[in-house]
């Protein structure tokens, strides 16, 4: 076992200790072997030093990891392409998004325990391929064609290319926004429609979705106000995905929400945010807790999540492998959230 710096950690070094927050939160635990993604997620924390083992090894990366990484630069790319001045190369996000899409026909589980890990620097471009993927799961169960699909995970991933518009300072500020800073974040989505519009390649259902997907059911959104059903139906996807996504990640001014925590708000607000019907689907497509992802629990109890999908994945079966300052687990047990509503997730590991 050896101490080292963040600044020296490298892919497929293995924790020889817990990595606990200050706040008492665990980040990863003894015995994780380190990927690119959770070197990321370390240091968005100001952590002077971790423990690990001496030995590293070889770090394998299944085709999934590599094709959210890809798409993850992609995003990048043509983001900045565009703040520069530049435009979207279509070919090079069109190829990314079909590789998802063939991906999450395969197993969507996969994709949305690669959803999640978030830090503040790369937040919207994380955020567009999350959104993505949600919505691209959404629209699977919603039996959409391939050509809506195609169109639907376009917009998706694109949804947010207006923001290259927007100030860095009102963008990237550490704190919430003033209305005037607000009102100026909002034609976001008229930028990128007509970002899209003017694209090659690109047609109008998917900037549609870059400029509808902040209106609401009620007709309370932004930027027309259009109401039920005058939101394509591709937005409407897009808004519930965007919103979940969004509740779900650390943000400079508020800690994320679990993501029961998050279904509940999308729940609150059906039929005034959202479309129901489409909600009901979303719910029952996503697994809130992906199978094989390590959650903690209110009774500090730490464990594998064995069961996902629908309505049961808001109160999952977790194994339990490991107690915070407890006793070690020798012989992994289940505990059934279902059946035990005192208990809940409090954090995810």
């Amino acid at each position: 076992m050896k101490k080292v710096t963040v600044d020296e950690l490298k892919p497929g070094m293995k924790l020889a200790k817990d990595i606990i927050l200050s706040d008492g939160r665990f980040l990863l635990l003894k015995g994780f072997t380190l990927k690119e993604r959770y070197l990321e997620k370390i240091r968005m924390y100001d952590i002077p030093y971790i423990y690990v083992e001496n030995e590293i090894e070889k770090v394998e990366y299944f085709n999934e990891e590599i094709i959210y990484s890809e798409t993850l630069n992609t995003v990048k790319n043509v983001m900045k392409s565009v703040r520069d001045g530049g435009s979207i190369v279509v070919g090079s996000v069109k190829s990314a998004v079909f590789k998802i899409v063939q991906g999450i026909y395969k197993n969507d589980n996969v994709f949305m325990r690669l959803s999640g890990i978030r830090d503040f620097d790369n937040y919207t471009y994380l955020h567009s391929v999350d959104v993505c993927i949600y919505s691209i799961i959404a629209g699977k169960s919603l039996n959409l064609s391939p050509e809506m699909i195609n169109n639907l995970a376009l917009g998706a991933i694109l949804h947010d290319i207006g923001k290259c518009k927007i100030p860095l300072s009102i963008l990237n500020k550490p704190a919430k926004l003033s209305d005037s800073e607000f009102e100026i974040m909002k034609k976001h989505s008229e930028y990128g429609y007509d970002i899209i519009m003017k694209t090659p390649g690109l047609n109008g259902d998917i900037a549609k979705i870059a400029l509808n997907h902040h209106e609401h059911w009620n007709g309370d959104g932004y930027p027309k106000g259009l109401k039920e059903e005058e939101i394509d139906l591709l937005s409407r996807i897009v808004a519930i995905a965007d919103v979940y996504d969004a509740l779900t990640a650390d943000r400079v001014y508020r800690k994320r929400f679990m993501p029961h925590q998050a279904v509940e708000y999308l729940i609150s607000n059906s039929r005034a945010q959202f479309d129901p019907k489409i909600l009901n689907i979303f719910m029952e497509s996503i697994a809130v807790y992906p199978p094989d992802i390590i959650v903690m629990l209110s009774t500090g109890e730490i464990g594998k999540v064995v069961q996902s999908k629908g309505p049961p994945s808001i109160r999952p079966k977790i194994m339990v492998i490991a107690r915070k300052g407890g006793p070690p687990v020798i012989e992994p047990y289940e505990v059934d959230l279902a059946k035990n509503p005192q208990i809940s997730v409090v954090d995810i590991i």
